[in-house]
């Protein structure tokens, strides 16, 4: 069984979900939830469920949202050894506001306590990776991407998530260290300069970023589907139909599934279809990960795909 080492956010998932029309400068109802989430914490839980092992390396607040993060992961099945408590920062949080059909408008992100995690708190040796794969986040400061992308860089696959259009910008300086990058098109647009309308123009981003050195791109283009490539394809793929409920988590729920193909050594239009169709199961539930995913699922969802 293939094992994965995931670095940067576990945060507790806040979503408030309009119940009509959004009005600015003015109170609106809406349903409100919490759940456990973050770009690492999503990608390891989707990954576990998925039949992988898997360790996730983050940092929580000494508090109560903290307890419950790690509780959670632990019932999950991921090692959270690597993750460390501080008593001197609250429990990251990110809010995301979405409109009535589940879309979101702004999503609102409490991330302090990351910026001051120094890269030895890691706990990431300094040997090389010892995990068939590396999965890195960019709520991360460049300190500690720096330095897990120079220790993992040609010891292990070496993946990487743009997280947000601010942050993936923390990315730029490490491009050539990467062997795979999930982005969706505003983040791809960011780091490549490539003004992403059309799948063509998402092939474009991925072509200049593969020639900044990364091995395989992934760019995510929301409900129009996704592009991935590599030096052996170039392909572009439509979505693939779900009864959308909450689009948060989708993203990350394709990085698991698309992972999960490529550490199977499948072909990357398969690695393709199978990050589009664990998204398409993700969206269909509150929260951002399904407890239900499964390698079954994903492959019954996926064969919709290869049959429509």
């Amino acid at each position: 069984m293939p094992s994965i080492a995931c670095f940067g956010a576990v945060n507790l998932d806040r979503t408030a979900r309009c119940l009509g029309e959004l009005v600015l400068r003015s109170s609106n109802p809406v349903a409100v939830r919490q759940a456990a989430g973050g770009v690492a914490r999503n990608v390891a839980t989707n990954l576990g469920r998925l039949g992988q092992h898997v360790g996730l390396a983050s940092v929580v607040g000494a508090d109560a949202g903290g307890e419950e993060l790690i509780r959670a992961l632990e019932a999950d099945g991921i090692d959270t050894s690597g993750t460390m408590r501080r008593d001197d920062e609250a429990t990251a949080s990110y809010t995301a506001v979405l409109d009535r059909d589940g879309e979101l408008l702004i999503g609102l992100a409490d991330m302090a306590i990351y910026d001051g995690f120094a890269p030895g708190s890691l706990r990431a040796s300094d040997a090389p990776a010892q995990e068939d794969a590396w999965f890195v986040d960019a709520n991360l400061p460049d300190a500690c991407i720096d330095r897990l992308t120079a220790i993992a860089s040609g010891h292990t696959l070496l993946t990487a998530s743009t997280v947000s259009t601010p942050k993936a910008v923390r990315l730029a300086p490490y491009l050539a260290r990467l062997d795979v990058l999930f982005a969706n098109r505003a983040e791809a647009a960011v780091l490549s300069g490539v003004n992403i309308q059309t799948d063509d123009d998402a092939l474009k981003a991925a072509d200049w970023l593969r020639d900044a050195g990364i091995g395989t791109v992934f760019i995510t283009l929301g409900p129009r589907g996704a592009v991935a490539a590599n030096d052996q394809a170039r392909i572009a793929l439509p979505a693939i139909p779900g009864a959308a409920r909450d689009v948060v988590g989708a993203g990350d729920a394709f990085a698991a599934g698309a992972l999960t193909a490529l550490l199977e050594k499948k072909l990357l239009r398969d690695a393709l279809i199978s990050g589009l169709a664990t998204a398409s199961i993700t969206v269909e539930v509150d929260g951002p990960t399904d407890p239900h995913l499964s390698p079954a699922r994903v492959a019954d969802r996926a064969q919709h795909k290869l049959t429509a």
